[in-house]
C-alpha cells in the first residue's frame, strides 16, 4: 500500500515577526498543501510562482483538516497573533477548497486565543463580498480577518504580460470595494524586481505600486497593508530560463531596504505603523536563487528587515551599511 501520509503534511511552514497595525507580533506562516491553483493550469499561469510543485490531485478536505490540525497545535504553543491561511491558491475558490472545508478551518481559528489576525488570499474573480462577510464571521469578534490579493505592480505591462496575472485594473478596486462592504482588512502583493526591468525601475515600480494601492485604498475607506515579495527563480517556469540565460538576477537585499525607504518617504512617515511587510521566504521553491548582496552582509541585512517588519521602524535601515552597498 502507497503511503499518503505526506497529504496531511503542509507545504511550507514558517515564523516570522510582523507588526499588526503598530504593534510587533509574531507571525505563523502555515502554506497548506492543497489540489493547486486553478489559474495556474498546465504551468501557465503566473510566470514567477510554482507553488503547483506542492500540489496534488488527491487532496482532499479531510486532508487539509489534518493540515489544519497541526496549525493549530502550533498556534496553542507559539503565542502567535498573526497567522497567515496560504494555499497554493485561491481559499476562496470552491472548487479548490469547499464552502464546508472553509468554514471549518475558519471557525477552528476562533478557538486560539492568541490568534488576533488571520490572511486568506484569492485571485478576485473568486471571492464575493457574501463570502468575505461568512468568513469573518466564524472568527471571534475581536479576531480580523484579511483579504490578500496578488496585485503584484501597478504598471499593466509589467502585471499582465511579464507576469502573465490577468488582473486589470478593475479588479484592485472590485476587491477594495468587497473588503469595505464586508469588514475585512485589504492587503496588496507587490513584488521587487519583476523579470525585464533593471534594479532601478524595479525599486521605482514597487514604491510607485505600494503608495498607489495605499492612496486608493484610503479613497475606498479600507484599511490596507503591502507586503513586498522579493521575487525568487522558482524551478520549471520561464524566471527560470531567464536566469539560466544570465538575463535575469534577484533583487538586491539593499535594493529591499531602499523601496521600503523610499515607501515611508512617499508615506511622509518614519515608522510605517504595519502598512509595510517584507517577505523573505522563498518557501523552499529557488534553491536559493533569491535576493541576496555580496554573502558577507547578507544576514545583518536580512535581520534587519526582519526586525523592521516588527518595529516599522525606518530609521533603522537607513543606518545600515556595507561597502557592496555603493556599487
Amino acid at each position: 500500500m502507497t503511503d499518503k501520509s505526506w497529504l496531511n503534511t503542509p507545504a511550507y511552514v514558517g515564523v516570522s515577526k510582523i507588526s499588526i497595525k503598530g504593534s510587533p507580533a509574531n507571525r505563523l506562516f502555515f502554506v497548506y498543501r492543497t489540489l493547486g491553483c486553478e489559474y495556474d493550469k498546465s504551468k501557465k499561469g503566473c510566470t514567477m510562482c510554482n507553488f503547483a510543485e506542492y500540489a496534488s490531485p488527491e487532496i482532499t478536505g479531510k486532508n487539509l483538516n489534518a493540515q489544519h490540525n497541526q496549525a493549530l497545535e502550533l498556534l496553542g504553543s507559539g503565542g502567535f497573533e498573526h497567522f497567515d491561511l496560504a494555499t497554493l491558491g485561491n481559499f476562496y475558490n470552491d472548487r479548490e477548497i469547499s464552502p464546508e472545508t472553509r468554514r471549518q478551518l475558519l471557525t477552528r481559528l476562533a478557538g486560539a486565543p492568541t490568534v488576533k489576525r488571520i490572511l486568506t488570499e484569492s485571485r478576485r474573480g473568486y471571492i464575493t463580498t457574501e463570502k468575505l462577510r461568512e468568513s469573518k464571521a466564524c472568527l471571534r469578534d475581536d479576531q480580523t480577518l484579511e483579504f490578500a490579493f496578488g496585485y503584484e505592480s501597478s504598471n499593466p505591462k509589467i502585471r499582465n504580460e511579464i507576469l502573465n496575472k490577468g488582473v486589470p485594473e478593475e479588479h484592485l478596486d472590485q476587491a477594495m470595494q468587497m473588503c469595505r462592504q464586508a469588514g475585512v482588512d485589504f492587503v496588496s502583493y507587490v513584488l521587487i524586481k519583476p523579470p525585464q526591468i533593471s534594479e532601478t525601475e524595479a525599486i521605482k515600480d514597487a514604491v510607485e505600486t505600494a503608495i498607489h494601492v495605499l492612496e486608493k485604498a484610503e479613497r475606498y475607506g479600507v484599511y490596507a497593508r503591502v507586503a513586498f515579495e522579493p521575487v525568487f527563480v522558482v524551478r520549471g517556469k520561464p524566471i527560470e530560463k531567464l536566469f539560466l540565460s544570465g538575463n535575469y538576477k534577484p533583487p538586491k537585499l539593499w535594493s529591499v531596504v531602499e523601496v521600503l525607504a523610499q515607501t515611508a518617504e512617499r508615506m511622509g512617515v518614519v515608522n510605517t505603523e504595519g502598512k509595510l511587510f517584507v517577505g523573505l521566504s522563498d518557501e523552499n521553491l529557488s534553491g536559493g536563487r533569491k535576493a541576496s548582496n555580496c554573502g558577507f552582509c547578507d544576514k545583518e541585512v536580512e535581520s534587519a528587515i526582519q526586525q523592521f517588519n516588527a518595529d516599522q521602524d525606518v530609521s533603522k535601515l537607513k543606518g545600515l551599511h556595507h561597502k557592496c552597498k555603493d556599487e
